[in-house]
């Protein structure tokens, strides 16, 4: 495995003079070269890059536990799962948090607190955008690590604070949401003459607009895990937000994501899947076989089992002469890992190599009845994708999710609208958005959406709008579930928050089990310890988390429970 960061998104690089590191921040404060009064318009560009810039986050916390955990993929035959359910390497959005995405957007704050009085509100904007990509980041950390500094976090500089305090999900969620809703107003409230980030803003280009939907939307998210501790909290944000000027996303056009520019932006390295070959899980491409899903091609890759291979096998004698052709392309393999040995499922775990004779001269040929992940999504090189002008996409908040959150409310009774109608519109939007992944992605076999067959797959009965309460709630979380795909630390969330899929049910969870018994999949990441000078306030704050009995005996409990994750 190799630790490279591959960038080319083609912004300004001068918000990298703040993340170098502050052991000789005294020295820094006097140097004739650098200046105490950088322009808050470029301090955005480090910490936007280390947000989607994550390959050592995909190749450790996605493709070799997230994905799995979740039952996208299945270490492919000829490897192993090894070690699926004791985490290590993961977790490093955390240090990127505090090293390199926090006190960028902290410094553009205190910049601006510094100009005189009569500049400062021509900044207003920039603050307001800072604040949301600060609480998404911290929100993100906190979502599996639970209690972390936020409040009293990159102090160090303005009040030599080296000893943060771990702040409660509790607080947070409170103090997000009130910043939010302060960042939101103030970039709706039309005010003149505003310093754009311009292109330095990966995501929106400096639209305060755009930003001020993303704002409501991530209000809504963060609330919407507060089902489980306070419902009547998660009304008051929906009505808050459906009120707002500001509005919500009304189209993929809108929602906060990054789609590369650049030719060498997520390519090879880190971003492969080489080392961590991951096939179909079978429970996921039945299901979207069955349904006839139209993201099918755009999740996996065919297999190599064609016609002509199985031509071939059965002219060589491989096959017996009767043997028949079942022209099925997608195929996977038991999430389980006890089923690799399992003699009924064995043979699918097995790479096939045969040798046949032609003439007198041997052949070797594979016969790869397993598909792949959808490679080239995570890897633009993939599939002899390089320099083909492929383009990498990575959603943040989409659409889809809006969507599906709003008819999960409106179920629930919790909001108004119509929860068929957001839910058919929360489909349609994801099954386009990953359309759009794969076309600019250049993925193999690519062929435009079938309008006609996005319908038929709503109207399917294990899709369609209808049944009981908890049979609604199933299909709309479900959905949201495959919307999560290419942001698989979302799909995590999503199934601690609403327990789908489950098993036995629509999409149907396989049970794991490894040496013969039962284990529980993963909830949460260990909180990474600090340095000395702080360890009893992490301390103090694994041993706060402990009182509610679901957060687990020691710190390294990946099974524990983080305090919105309630039972």
């Amino acid at each position: 495995m190799k630790t490279v960061n591959k960038w080319g998104i083609g912004v300004a690089v001068a918000g990298l003079m703040l993340s170098s590191c502050t052991k000789n921040f005294a020295d820094l404060n006097t140097s004739p070269v650098i200046t105490q009064d950088p322009p808050p318009e470029l301090l955005i560009t480090q910490s936007v890059k280390s947000i989607v810039d994550r390959d050592f986050d995909w190749f450790y916390d996605a493709y070799q536990y997230q994905l799995q955990w979740m039952q996208f993929g299945v270490a492919s035959p000829g490897t192993s799962p090894t070690g699926l359910f004791s985490p290590t390497n993961t977790n490093d959005f955390y240090n990127a948090l505090y090293k390199n995405i926090g006190r960028n957007l902290v410094e553009i704050q205190d910049v601006v607190a510094r100009k005189p009085q009569d500049q400062q509100a021509q900044y207003s904007n920039l603050v307001a955008i800072a604040q949301i990509l600060k609480v998404y980041s911290s929100w993100r950390v906190s979502d599996a690590n639970g209690s972390i500094p936020y409040t009293e976090a990159w102090q160090a500089r303005s009040d030599a604070n080296f000893t943060p305090k771990y702040d409660t999900q509790e607080l947070m969620f409170a103090t997000w949401d009130a910043e939010l809703k302060k960042a939101v107003e103030t970039l709706a409230s039309g005010l003149p003459t505003q310093v754009s980030y311009g292109a330095n803003d990966i995501f929106y280009s400096g639209d305060g607009a755009k930003w001020a939907k993303a704002g409501n939307v991530l209000r809504l998210k963060i609330a919407m895990r507060l089902l489980k501790r306070s419902p009547e909290k998660v009304t008051a944000v929906a009505k808050d937000v459906l009120a707002s000027k500001a509005g919500l996303f009304e189209s993929n056009g809108d929602e906060w994501k990054f789609v590369s520019a650049a030719i060498n932006f997520a390519r090879g390295g880190n971003w492969s899947m080489d080392n961590n070959p991951l096939s179909a899980s079978k429970n996921m491409v039945d299901y979207m076989v069955d349904n006839k899903d139209p993201r099918l091609n755009l999740f996996f890759e065919k297999n190599s089992y064609t016609k002509a291979l199985f031509d071939s096998l059965k002219l060589a004698g491989i096959y017996s002469s009767t043997a028949q052709y079942v022209d099925r392309r997608y195929v996977g393999l038991p999430s389980s890992p006890d089923k690799r040995t399992n003699p009924a499922y064995s043979n699918v775990f097995t790479v096939k190599k045969y040798a046949m004779v032609f003439n007198g001269k041997t052949i070797n040929r594979n016969a790869d009845t397993i598909s792949p992940l959808q490679r080239r999504l995570f890897n633009l090189d993939a599939e002899n994708g390089s320099n083909n002008g492929a383009r990498y996409t990575q959603p943040i908040l989409t659409y889809a999710e809006q969507c599906f959150m709003l008819a999960e409310l409106a179920v629930r009774g919790m909001a108004e609208g119509d929860a068929k109608t957001y839910y058919e519109k929360g489909i349609t939007a994801s099954v386009n958005a990953y359309d759009a992944m794969g076309s600019l992605a250049k993925i193999q076999d690519y062929a435009p959406l079938d309008a006609a067959a996005l319908q038929a797959y709503i109207a399917t009965p294990a899709v369609a709008f209808t049944g009981a309460t908890d049979v609604l709630l199933e299909k709309i979380n479900i959905q949201n579930f495959l919307n999560h795909f290419k942001s698989p630390w979302e799909a995590w969330g999503a199934w601690k928050r609403a327990g789908v899929p489950k098993v036995d049910g629509i999409l149907p969870m396989e049970p794991m089990v490894s040496s013969g018994q039962t284990v529980a999949i993963p909830r949460r990441w260990a909180l990474p310890q600090p340095s000395i000078a702080n360890q009893t306030n992490w301390r103090n704050a694994i041993i706060d988390m402990q009182k509610t009995g679901e957060y687990g005996a020691n710190d390294n409990d990946f099974t524990g429970r983080v305090w919105w994750d309630k039972k």
